[in-house]
């Protein structure tokens, strides 16, 4: 019996065969070069933006999907997947302006931001630094919007010795598995695998340092104002519910059966909504 990333991997490889799947690389105005993945061409554009630790590739198949009717294209921020390791702070402004010099580079008229886990994040705070012109609509998969009632926080444990490598790496490896309900190729995983382990111990907390209130992120949705996909496992159920509630323009999908990276566990689905959400934008 095949597992639902298995049939999404294959769907890759028969899709990839017709259309092309390539890397690109860019330079950010301090010297950065950023990887990306490619597929399609057209002024209708879909720009997805990875989690923590996450590489680009890890896309790959919404591109092979989606790169016949769309131009779609997944960065990996830096110091993650193929992008250059950066010796600087990484700070949460430095972060949305290379998101800002990425949809620039690719001088598209518009576009649709799909951000994933930190990426929703990131992607929130760009848009609301920047309020992209060319912003068609936005995707949210699977993290806090900051609306509803603030997520219940474990009460604080006493401090615990820093992990030694040995156990940081294994730590790293079970987040990449835990993100999956469903068995992934090892192939698939060992690529994940070496993106998270690339980014210093300081690097990775810096990533999920953000210097803003939950708020920030609900203000930036909705100044915008332009349709939203709320794409969520059971937990965000609250919050999409909010959202719906406050923005005639949003959507959103529970995935009851898929792990955090939904879009891979339940990629068959998560396309076809995608589909259905992109033909009432576009």
């Amino acid at each position: 019996m095949r597992t639902a990333g298995a049939v999404a991997l294959m769907c890759v490889a028969v899709a990839s065969q017709a259309l092309e799947i390539q890397d690109g690389y860019f330079r950010t105005s301090d010297g950065v070069r950023l990887h990306y993945r490619q597929a399609g061409s057209g002024p209708k554009t879909l720009v997805f933006i990875p989690g923590w630790l996450m590489p680009a590739d890890i896309f790959d198949a919404q591109l092979a999907q989606f790169g016949a009717d769309y131009r779609v294209v997944a960065l990996s921020p830096r110091s993650q997947g193929g992008s250059d390791l950066y010796g600087g702070h990484h700070s949460a402004e430095l972060r949305a302006r290379d998101i800002e010099e990425f949809v620039g580079h690719l001088e598209t008229p518009d576009f649709v931001l799909v951000g994933w886990s930190l990426g929703v994040m990131e992607g929130l705070d760009y848009v609301h630094r920047y309020h992209p012109g060319g912003l068609r609509a936005m995707v949210l998969i699977d993290n806090s919007i900051g609306e509803a009632s603030p997520p219940v926080v474990a009460p604080r444990k006493a401090p615990m010795k820093p992990p030694t490598p040995a156990q940081r790496i294994q730590n790293l490896k079970d987040f990449v598995r835990g993100m999956f309900r469903t068995p992934q190729p090892p192939a698939f995983l060992a690529q994940i695998d070496r993106s998270v382990l690339r980014p210093s111990p300081q690097v990775a907390q810096e990533l999920l340092a953000k210097p803003y209130p939950r708020e920030y992120y609900k203000n930036s949705i909705y100044q915008e104002n332009v349709p939203v996909w709320y794409a969520i496992t059971p937990r965000f159920r609250e919050q999409g519910a909010a959202l719906m509630a406050h923005l005639a323009s949003a959507r959103m999908t529970v995935y009851p059966a898929a792990g955090h990276a939904l879009f891979v566990d339940a990629a068959v689905q998560f396309n076809t909504d995608l589909r259905h959400f992109l033909e009432d934008v576009y």
